[in-house]
């Protein structure tokens, strides 16, 4: 489901009801910046993960 409105959402503003809607596509460069920052989130949220564990242990 969440691949689903994912890709509806992108869809959407580039799409035929795009000017029904009055909407626009996004810029190509907003994308890049998108998986950049979904990237260091995961990597951060990993790293931040593993300390905690190396510190408190699994519990």
């Amino acid at each position: 489901m969440t691949l689903f409105i994912t890709v509806a959402g992108i869809f959407l503003p580039m799409g035929p009801l795009a000017s029904y809607f009055k909407l626009e596509a996004l810029p190509l460069a907003y994308f890049g910046w998108l998986v950049a920052i979904l990237l260091g989130y995961a990597v951060l949220t990993t790293l931040m993960k593993r300390d905690d564990i190396r510190r408190f242990g699994w519990q």
